[in-house]
């Protein structure tokens, strides 16, 4: 993947947030290289903290594992360098059963446009599928 656009719109989020999960798991560190600063640091509400070697390889382990992702995005909102963003989601890593969760995703982006502060509150639906 190449450097992120300036501006997205919910599609070039959703296409840069599917390419963590469908890809080459060989091309992960060049995806994160390109969109993700080395000094990634990554929050989730839930208490996990990611750096950025480690989302190189939760994004080698998704692109390996990942069969099924389905994630349109729902609300996209960013003034200059920062980014909120809602979405919906039916995903299968491994032999897992399908899950659906939804994601809330904030991030402050470095000078050159790649994530640099991050933070996630992933939720369950209930229902699963």
């Amino acid at each position: 993947m190449s450097a992120l656009p300036q501006t997205f719109t919910p599609e070039s989020f959703e296409a840069w947030l599917n390419s963590a999960f469908i890809g080459n798991p060989s091309e992960a560190r060049a995806y994160c290289e390109a969109t993700m600063s080395p000094k990634y640091h990554r929050l989730q509400a839930q208490g996990g903290v990611t750096d950025f070697e480690q989302a190189v390889e939760k994004v080698t382990c998704f692109r390996t594992h990942c069969k099924k992702w389905v994630a349109p995005v729902e609300m996209l909102v960013q003034e200059g360098k920062k980014v909120a963003v809602r979405l919906t989601c039916n995903f299968q890593i491994g032999d897992t059963e399908e899950q659906r969760m939804e994601l809330m995703f904030m991030a402050g982006r470095d000078e050159q446009g790649r994530f640099e502060k991050v933070w996630e509150l992933v939720m369950p639906i209930e229902g699963g599928k």
